[in-house]
């Protein structure tokens, strides 16, 4: 199995370096990386249902969307993310326990007892310690998951804090478990043990891209990763609505990110100047500025 460390953290180009691994690669590769502080939704996700939209703003975290489902995660650089890329095989095309085995073995040689739970988690001590996902392309199987080493666990959770009945959709909800560090059980590990402990049990030694694989991934990255399209675009339809606003109740419908219809209680004038807009921040601070509203009066779009 060939071992390719990440050569940055920046998180559009690490998700563009999986589906590029995906799709290129016959071999076996287990992809390591570490994003800057990021959330991540998965690819049927309604993004603003899943997330604390306002403090992700506030904190400049960013926000990405991967290629396969399941739930919205918080990384940082306290969080080393894996990815295994192999064949799949025949009937249970995603393989869990068959990696995270690995990843159990990993984590037993620092020392931690963490154990197989459920469909595809991991946790030591009845803590959730690793998330994974899974997407097939023809006939190779991606498989990554994230190990929290020091995370920041009070921006995980603030990021992850949602708003009960805000959001309508029909969007893959996230599954709330409580959390921690793998420092918590051993206040030595650290995001490079954990790497070179890899490469021992898998007997391998870490690589990096090659300057054209470089610049294929930055290319994907550009193209789809970092844009809007895929961030805000692929989101479901949904209907967000607040009872109680300045302005009396407020209802938006959005299809691909975009508001499709608007209706505001008392003031019937801005509905038609809403419909196209993006529903996301910079759009509405821009409509904001438009009408004169204070900065503050923006959130109660989301």
């Amino acid at each position: 199995m060939r071992i390719v460390v990440s050569p940055t953290h920046d998180p559009y180009f690490n998700l563009a370096a999986e589906e590029y691994l995906l799709r290129n690669y016959q071999e076996e590769v287990l992809y390591l990386y570490v994003n800057q502080p990021t959330v991540v939704v998965g690819k049927h996700q309604n993004l603003l249902s899943e997330i604390n939209y306002r403090f992700v703003v506030e904190q400049d975290i960013a926000l990405a969307r991967r290629i396969t489902g399941g739930g919205a995660v918080f990384h940082d650089q306290g969080n080393l993310n894996y990815a295994f890329f192999a064949a799949a095989e025949t009937g249970a095309q995603i393989n869990f326990p068959k990696y995270l085995n690995r990843v159990i073995q990993v984590l037993q040689r620092l020392g931690i007892n963490a154990v197989f739970e459920g469909k595809n988690n991991l946790r030591t001590e009845g803590y959730k310690i690793s998330g994974n996902a899974g997407h097939v392309f023809k006939t190779i199987a991606l498989h990554h998951g994230t190990l929290l080493v020091n995370a920041n666990l009070q921006m995980l959770l603030a990021c992850l804090k949602t708003e009960e009945g805000r959001y309508t959709d029909r969007a893959v909800k996230s599954v709330r478990a409580h959390v921690t560090n793998l420092s918590q059980f051993n206040p030595d590990i650290t995001i490079e043990t954990l790497i070179q402990t890899f490469c021992e049990i898998i007997q391998s030694e870490a690589n990096t891209f090659s300057a054209p694989e470089t610049a294929a991934i930055e290319q994907l990255a550009d193209e789809k990763f970092r844009s809007w399209k895929w961030i805000w675009g692929y989101s479901p339809p949904y209907t967000f609505e607040r009872s109680a606003t300045p302005w009396g109740k407020l209802k938006l419908s959005v299809e691909k990110g975009l508001i499709v219809d608007a209706a505001i209680e008392y003031n019937s004038r801005w509905q038609e100047q809403l419909l196209g807009m993006p529903h996301d921040y910079p759009s509405l601070s821009i409509f904001a500025q438009r009408q004169g509203l204070p900065p503050e009066e923006i959130w109660w779009f989301f």
